[in-house]
């Protein structure tokens, strides 16, 4: 097999991946490439795509002048198509960039609030997942304290405050300012992004997504995503 006809069996390859993705039948109706880069989902992929594009054009309809290949497609361009392919077929899982559930800092009711927040301020967390007696319960966060003293006119924290004395402002449907969402172990990377990307809702910004057992509040966290995790990937 040369190069021009290795290119254009990836290509073909890479459009029935598209067809299987995006449930067409008849490609009559339109390139599934087309689909893909017109996606956010390809953005990333869109102006190499539409150089390929251009080469299987020319070498489906003008592959030659004189007896000789105008175009010959390069090692890199045939095996950018395959790495397009491979991610259509197995898309990286979220969980796969997320702290893990053993390496998230935890808290429960019965801890004392200074103690869990020196902790955060220690090891770089915004936000704490509550778990009383394995089940998870809320999220404590900074947002949290500040919500509680305008709501109270608390103009200091006592050191015998516990995470339990917040218990009205600690799920998720509660923090004013802030909205998590979550996704089960299969969701993808891109839909992880694609969340942090949509605008805010009710003034509400997305702070962190988990991952649990089954896409769910309640369900047993499996990891955790903040921005910070997916914005350069």
């Amino acid at each position: 097999m040369d190069k021009a006809e290795e290119f254009l069996d990836c290509y073909r390859l890479l459009e029935e991946e598209l067809c299987r993705k995006y449930n067409i039948d008849d490609k009559t109706f339109g390139s599934p490439i087309v689909r893909f880069i017109n996606d956010k989902e390809g953005k990333n992929y869109k102006e190499r795509l539409n150089l390929c594009r251009e080469i299987r054009n020319l070498l489906t309809h003008h592959a030659e002048f004189d007896g000789e290949p105008i175009i010959v497609p390069s090692s890199s361009m045939t095996e950018f198509l395959k790495e397009v392919t491979q991610y259509i077929k197995q898309p990286p899982k979220a969980i796969h960039f997320a702290t893990l559930y053993t390496d998230i800092l935890k808290t429960s009711p019965t801890q004392k609030a200074q103690i869990v927040m020196r902790k955060m301020q220690r090891l770089g967390f915004s936000h704490v997942p509550v778990i009383d007696q394995g089940e998870f319960v809320g999220v404590f966060s900074m947002n949290t304290i500040f919500t509680y003293a305008l709501h109270t006119g608390m103009s200091s924290l006592s050191d015998d405050m516990l995470i339990g004395d917040f218990a009205e402002l600690l799920p998720p449907d509660k923090h004013e300012n802030e909205r998590f969402c979550f996704f089960s172990e299969n969701a993808t990377l891109f839909e992880i992004k694609n969340e942090f990307n949509k605008k805010m809702q009710r003034n509400r910004r997305l702070a962190v997504v988990f991952i649990t057992d089954n896409g769910s509040f309640g369900g047993r966290i499996l990891g955790m995503l903040t921005p910070w995790d997916v914005i350069n990937v």
